[in-house]
């Protein structure tokens, strides 16, 4: 009896050796400490699931981040860059799931507020969405990007109370950056659409002093705002801002200044890149090495034309990479071309949608469908700017015969296509019940 006594007090003695050491790992907010391995495991996990989520590597950056979460269930950088993942892959469940916990650990940090108004409005929960972005707001007032969401949301709900604050936000993100050019179009816009009539010329005045260089067709459109702004309808010149405002994409200092405040399509969520409570690595770089030199050189195999992206694509993970170019017309990875064979062409008025069109382009045809103008916007000239539009494109792509459908009773679509050089192929009926229309 006395040998199993002693045996057992052993066993006490050595179980508390090791919730010593393993305590004496941990800081007394449960985080690792920095010299444990338990850190640099987490450091590791953290940023290749980081650089995964960043590069599109959803498997790997799923492994990594779940195992951060497991490693340090108390750092919310972890949790929020998870949700990160659920939320692009539109799991909104999980994504929820995941942000909350990350909420839960901190409170008032105005990106998971971000990022949760962003899930809430991705689902279409404009007023759960807001709350979450006031909440980001007023965490960091100068989280421009929040603002602009915060914007976006309120304009959606389209009373006179939300186009306020809407243009009470645009106007905070003009005072913080007073030159971007993407505000001064939001800022002209709003100011129209609630007859400000000083806000308004304001902000076309100094649009006027930046058009100098921007493209000819921009310029018209710059015109247009400016001669509507002279007459007394002013829901016609937040139109006219908004065909500017589609145009300018093509402008490059437009592009960098709207992403100030709006992130490029399928970036909205944004992770995290440091920690938010464990105690950041400390990286030390290799020492320069000052004796290797490059020198640039044409890439060979550059096909001819004119090409807006190039790059370099790893096509299996092995060997040298494939050179890769791209432009609004195809994508050619090494003698491979993949053409853009769809196109379409939308005019917004506020949030709603004016116009719209589709084309499809095969060898040197092109089809054009679902042309529509909404019914009280006709006869202002929108379908002709989306036929143009979609015309001008397809004649780019090497399109020399184009086609469409319409109904024989539609006679204004029938004059504006005939403007465009169409004629009658041919006709053809179908069956329909006594009173039904197609």
């Amino acid at each position: 009896m006395r040998s199993k006594t002693l045996l057992r007090h052993h066993a006490f003695i050595v179980l508390g050796v090791i919730l010593s050491v393993t305590s004496s790992c941990r800081t007394a907010d449960n985080l690792p400490k920095k010299s444990s391995k338990e850190y640099n495991d987490a450091v590791k996990s953290f940023y290749v699931g980081l650089a995964a989520l960043q590069v599109g590597d959803d498997i790997r950056a799923d492994t990594k981040l779940a195992e951060l979460t497991k490693l340090v269930p108390a750092e919310p950088a972890g949790w929020g860059n998870w949700g990160v993942l659920a939320l692009r892959q539109r799991n909104f469940d999980l994504a929820a799931e995941r942000l909350e916990h990350a909420r839960s650990l901190v409170p008032e940090n105005d990106q998971v507020e971000y990022l949760i108004g962003l899930m809430e409005s991705s689902q279409g929960r404009s007023d759960q969405a807001i709350a979450a972005l006031r909440k980001a707001v007023e965490a960091n007032p100068k989280n421009l990007i929040a603002i602009y969401k915060l914007a976006e949301e309120t304009e959606r709900l389209n009373n006179e109370t939300s186009l306020s604050e809407f243009q009470s936000l645009v106007q905070k993100l003009a005072d913080a950056q007073p030159n971007n050019l993407a505000v001064l179009v939001e800022l002209a816009r709003i100011a129209a659409k609630r007859a400000d009539t000083q806000t308004l010329q304001a902000a076309i005045n100094k649009l006027s002093q930046r058009s100098a260089a921007w493209p000819t067709e921009v310029q018209q459109q710059m015109s247009a705002v400016q001669s509507a702004a002279k007459g007394s309808d002013s829901s016609a010149v937040a139109v006219r801002i908004t065909f500017l405002r589609n145009v300018l994409v093509r402008v490059s200092e437009y592009r960098r200044d709207l992403s100030a405040i709006k992130p490029p399509p399928g970036e909205e969520a944004q992770p995290f890149v440091t920690f938010l409570k464990m105690e950041p690595p400390t990286f030390t770089p290799a020492a320069p090495d000052t004796a290797i030199s490059f020198s640039s050189e044409l890439a060979s195999g550059l096909p001819s034309g004119k090409w807006s992206w190039v790059g370099a694509l790893s096509l299996n993970g092995e060997g040298l990479p494939t050179l890769a170019v791209a432009n609004e017309h195809e994508v050619r990875i090494g003698a491979a071309s993949y053409p853009f064979p769809q196109v379409g062409a939308l005019i917004r008025r506020g949030d709603e949608v004016a116009a719209c069109g589709l084309a499809k382009v095969e060898e040197d045809h092109v089809g054009l469908f679902a042309v529509c103008t909404a019914p009280g916007l006709r006869g202002n000239g929108l379908g002709r700017a989306i036929v143009g539009a979609l015309l001008a494109d397809a004649q780019q792509r090497g399109a020399r015969t184009a086609y469409l459908q319409v109904t024989a009773q539609n006679a204004p679509a029938l004059a504006l296509y005939r403007r465009f050089g169409f004629d009658t192929a041919y006709d053809y009926w179908y069956r329909a019940r006594e009173g039904e229309q197609r």
